[in-house]
């Protein structure tokens, strides 16, 4: 409960109520503030708080500016104001704490503010120290909160401590009947969960089926408590080897069973590379995160992996940059929006890097030079960096400033939530941004390889369109203007091969002394000279333009060359029959490598939803696509860490 104003500047006696039509006490005004805290209403919590300080009224209290510091501070605790946030609760709770029982409340809030706030951000050990300061802060029940979050992030650490930490809650809620079976089954599926990360998947097992059987059953109707003892049994199921239980626990959450919605897909899906966080090929986690309105992602929680806690972090990091359009956000029900779960594994090696990627950075170090500077939504997800860079455009188009402009624009442009139905007018602010400011031509090809327009472009078409920008004088002229379209007119596209002058479009790429020998663009030449020839039947030919590289077959597979799909490998026998049943849609992401021959290798489910579900169908759609072949001595990999989403949509009803 809160202290009161007047506790807090020992007065002794309550307000009395203001004059009808007079302006609200100072008494009223804190009240007001600390009830919105209570009520979880933050933005209006902080803006009465502000203006409290504001007028001077915690200059005469020391222990009142400590107050009204620590309860705003648990609303900015994670925001925008999140250094203010921290600063504000380091500053009053030492004189909070000081005073014992009466603040112990506010110290307890306090904490565990800080405590979601770093587990949020996956300081788990900062998370650690302010939730076991919230557990000693008070007794009996009142612990449970603090105990059932500390459960969560020392469940990875594999020491007894979250065992420990979660049976004494157990304990507390058994003398206390008002708890009551539906919070006992959500205890008791916290202890599932930690039993299920050490290894125990039967007595885990076990206690969950126990929870369901509290929480009445396998019922219609679900709440957020349900779908989370129904996915942890699921889990459960499978790593007892009871796989029909386990997608009928699934059914039972919802997942899976919305019509077009965006978990079928997402505008930017990455998983995590391995070796982060000692990530191996073999480990395996599922992940809980909430899909906001706007499309981007949060409250990402590790809820089982294979390893440490460093294992289990890494797979969460991964999802932190994930963004849907927030139109097919707002498909999803809300209660599905806040906890969603996906399965993860981990790739070989990031995406290679495109072959625009050369005229890329000779783009941005120019627009540098302009003064367009870093801009603020770097490092963002897409999701979050959309509002920042339509505000950008926007402001630097209102002062005419063309650079930043066209930064935004470009940023637009490249963005995955972006429609491709605004991309011709974004296309448009930026090639008048090119001419005002006099763009070299590196920065004009770069914007010209931008497929803005048009974007169902058959390969000849598109390929017509790059010969006509080559045509330009000043962009043959230009060294990596020239190699950079060369290379994108001579790449097999979409289940044809190289156009007849691919080999000439190559060697002007190999032969330009403009370009360092080593320049990647010219390994890429060479690597498809190597292709062309050997699909001529020329293998001393080809081996001869695969030894220029100085690269091993190894380092080939990552150079960003990719060969065309010549058959996918799907058809309707590949739905599995008990997905079918059960009214399961979904889709998997795939990584796998391609041989020299075309034929895929080693494909594995790295992302999954629902989890479980379709990975071993996906993984057989893999096994069967075909690419075009590539050359390399001794059969090595062509291309190594591709990936291929999957989506399995059941016909309508």
């Amino acid at each position: 409960m809160f202290v009161s104003l007047l506790a807090l500047v020992a007065a002794g006696q309550a307000a009395a109520p203001a004059p009808s039509g007079a302006a609200p006490t100072t008494q009223q005004r804190f009240d007001a503030a600390s009830t919105a805290v209570a009520e979880g209403r933050c933005a209006d919590a902080v803006t009465a708080f502000d203006a409290l300080e504001a007028g001077g009224a915690t200059k005469r209290s020391p222990l009142l500016a400590a107050t009204v510091a620590v309860r705003r501070g648990r609303c900015l605790v994670g925001g925008p104001r999140d250094a203010q946030g921290r600063a504000d609760i380091a500053r009053g709770l030492p004189v909070l704490a000081a005073k014992g029982a009466d603040f112990a409340g506010d110290v307890y809030e306090a904490h565990m503010a800080l405590g979601r706030a770093a587990q949020r951000a996956f300081d788990y050990d900062a998370a650690i120290r302010d939730y076991r300061a919230a557990a000693d802060g008070v007794t009996g029940t009142a612990r449970i909160p603090a105990l059932l979050r500390l459960a969560q992030v020392t469940m990875f650490d594999h020491d007894g401590t979250a065992l420990a930490t979660i049976d004494e809650a157990l304990r507390l809620a058994g003398t206390d009947a008002e708890i009551g079976k539906r919070n006992l089954a959500a205890i008791q599926t916290v202890k599932a969960r930690v039993l299920l990360n050490d290894g125990r998947e039967r007595e885990a097992y076990t206690i969950l089926k126990d929870s369901l059987a509290k929480q009445g059953g396998l019922t219609m109707t679900v709440g957020a408590s349900d779908i989370a003892t129904r996915s942890d049994l699921a889990i459960a199921a499978l790593k007892n080897g009871d796989r029909n239980s386990a997608r009928n626990y699934l059914a039972y959450t919802g997942a899976g069973r919305m019509r077009d919605t965006p978990f079928t897909t997402s505008a930017s899906m990455a998983p995590p590379v391995c070796g982060e966080g000692g990530l191996a090929p073999e480990d395996q986690a599922i992940v809980e995160f909430s899909l906001e309105a706007d499309g981007h992602v949060s409250g990402v929680a590790p809820i089982y992996a294979t390893g440490n806690r460093a294992k289990a972090l890494a797979f969460a990091r991964a999802v932190t940059g994930w963004s849907w359009r927030a139109e097919d956000a707002a498909k999803v029900p809300p209660l599905f929006r806040y906890a969603t779960r996906i399965e993860l594994r981990c790739v070989a090696a990031s995406a290679a890097p495109p072959i625009t990627g050369p005229l890329w950075e000779a783009t941005a170090a120019w627009l540098a030079e302009k003064g367009a500077g870093t801009p603020a939504w770097e490092d963002m997800s897409a999701a979050l960096a959309l509002p920042l860079q339509r505000a950008a455009l926007a402001d630097a188009t209102a002062r005419g400033d063309r650079a930043k402009a066209m930064q935004a624009a470009l940023a637009l442009v490249g963005s995955p939530v972006v429609d491709a139905g605004q991309k011709p007018a974004l296309l448009t602010t930026i090639n008048a941004a090119l001419d005002a400011l006099a763009a070299p031509v590196t920065a004009r090809t770069y914007v010209a390889t931008l497929d803005g327009d048009d974007l169902d472009r058959n390969p000849g078409d598109e390929r017509q369109r790059l010969r006509q920008v080559l045509a330009r004088p000043a962009v043959a002229a230009d060294a990596l203007s020239a190699a950079t379209l060369r290379l994108l007119i001579a790449q097999p596209r979409h289940r044809k091969g190289p156009p007849d002058d691919a080999a000439a479009l190559l060697t002007a790429v190999v032969d330009d002394p403009a370009l360092p020998a080593n320049h990647r663009l010219k390994i890429a030449a060479l690597l498809s000279q190597a292709n062309v020839l050997a699909a001529r039947g020329d293998l001393a030919g080809a081996r001869a333009m695969f030894d220029r590289t100085g690269l091993t077959s190894e380092q080939c597979a990552t150079i960003g060359l990719q060969p065309a799909v010549k058959r996918s490998g799907a058809g309707a026998q590949d739905y599995p029959m008990e997905a079918v049943q059960l009214g399961f849609e979904g889709w998997v992401l795939s990584a796998y490598d391609i041989a020299a021959d075309g034929r895929t290798v080693a494909p594995r489910a790295v992302i999954a939803y629902p989890p479980f579900i379709f990975d071993e169908a996906a993984n057989g759609i893999i096994r069967d696509a075909r690419y075009t072949s590539t050359f390399r001595p001794d059969g090595a990999l062509a291309c190594s860490g591709q990936q291929m989403g999957v989506r399995f949509l059941l016909p309508n009803g």
